[in-house]
């Protein structure tokens, strides 16, 4: 069943709208901040607003309230400046510990560290709390780290205001393009490699990953494109590799391009990580346990998601976030990779699965070993080891299209009638 979001603004447009006045100055080169703040404020009282767009709002009208210091004492600015910005570090702060959901609750600090926040943020809260509230100088620059902060960690991340019809029409040229661009790329990266040059090599990673998001830009469809070019082309998987076999090539050549995306477009991980799921628990006619093209890309996450310089590119909150998407699918699109899967994150030692999960997996697990793939066909056959308990429904035995168990479906017969 679908699950509709009510926001305070009409249209998403609306929103990328107050973004740009409050951000930048529009094309007619006036500031247009005042109205963005006084707008915002009107959509805290239609209902919930996200804090990021009321911290914003409120940093901003204290940028304004001091440039109208002609008529406002310095106290009094500063006044208006520590309110928004302890209003702005404990709200998300608050937001973390409601995530935890933990009998004890993490320190502001901690929660500060897991969310990407910078800790002099949470210092300064502390100091403007319980001590005297900071000098004009101080509160100026932290409210200016603050906003691009805020810029980095939500309003970047709003997905562009773009038709499906035109979202459409670009996205066949957008893979044309994509697919000569990283062939390219693989192979003057490849023989850079072999010819050890570093300088090179490098080069060709930096210029390629910045053609690559300006390409994609903040859009979703744009991104997922360019990666299903990556997964659909198997261009992430040596072309004559047997199953089995080592995937150093590829991450050689592959890593270094992807991590910088990754790096400098946070949303591209997301999107990679959700591609390589769904063709991974992907449902196909041969076994999946003799998938090579499978087996590579679970290969890919497991990179993605343990190797160290991976996951210095994303805060503790988006690693939990990765772990708890990966182990959905593991439990929902039961195969051999995603059991598969599924152990090499109970093996590692700073995984943990979620409670809520963790029965789900084991039971998807139990099903899908006692299906096995070897069974697939015999399972697809209703007639095949139809006797003994499924005897008694005859032939209204049915397969489920997953391992997880047979369904039977009881005969119908009019109510009243004893078989």
């Amino acid at each position: 069943m679908a699950r509709y979001t009510i926001t305070p603004w009409r249209h998403h447009s609306d929103l990328l709208k107050v973004r740009q006045q409050l951000y930048g100055r529009s094309k007619d080169g006036q500031d247009h901040r005042r109205h963005a703040v006084n707008r915002v404020l009107a959509w805290k009282l239609r209902g919930s607003l996200p804090h990021a767009i009321e911290s914003t709002a409120l940093l901003i009208d204290a940028i304004l309230h001091h440039a109208s210091s002609a008529s406002n004492s310095p106290f009094s600015i500063r006044a208006v400046y520590t309110a928004a910005f302890t209003r702005f570090v404990t709200g998300f702060c608050d937001i973390g510990r409601n995530k935890e959901r933990s009998l004890e609750p993490s320190s502001m600090l901690d929660i500060a560290k897991q969310i990407g926040m910078p800790v002099e943020f949470v210092a300064l809260r502390h100091e403007a709390t319980h001590e005297e509230m900071p000098g004009i100088g101080r509160l100026v620059k932290v409210t200016e780290r603050a906003l691009k902060w805020l810029w980095e960690v939500y309003w970047s991340k709003l997905p562009e205001d773009e038709s499906a019809e035109i979202v459409a029409a670009s996205l066949a040229s957008l893979k044309d393009e994509a697919r000569r661009l990283l062939k390219e790329f693989r192979m003057t990266h490849r023989e850079a490699l072999r010819a050890k040059q570093s300088v090179v090599a490098q080069d060709s990673v930096s210029r390629t990953s910045e053609v690559c998001r300006s390409l994609c830009g903040n859009s979703n469809a744009k991104m997922s494109a360019f990666v299903e070019v990556l997964i659909q082309d198997r261009l992430l998987s040596p072309s004559k590799r047997k199953l089995g076999a080592l995937m150093d090539g590829a991450f050689l050549i592959w890593d270094p391009l992807l991590k910088d995306i990754a790096r400098k477009q946070r949303r591209f991980i997301p999107c990679l990580v959700t591609g390589i799921l769904e063709a991974v628990g992907a449902s196909s006619s041969a076994p999946a346990a003799r998938d090579v093209d499978k087996e590579a890309l679970s290969q890919w996450l497991i990179q993605i998601d343990f190797d160290e310089n991976w996951m210095a590119s994303r805060s503790d909150h988006e690693q939990h976030d990765l772990e708890v998407e990966i182990w959905k699918w593991c439990t929902l699109h039961a195969n051999h990779w995603t059991s598969w899967l599924g152990q090499k994150l109970e093996q590692h030692n700073d995984a943990q699965i979620p409670g809520e999960w963790a029965e789900l997996l084991q039971a998807s697990r139990l099903g899908y070993e006692e299906a096995g793939e070897d069974n697939a066909e015999d399972l697809a056959d209703p007639d095949v080891d139809a006797r003994g308990a499924l005897s008694a429904v005859g032939n209204a035995s049915q397969s489920v299209p997953s391992p997880w168990s047979r369904v039977a479906i009881p005969i119908s017969t009019p109510i009243g009638v004893v078989l």
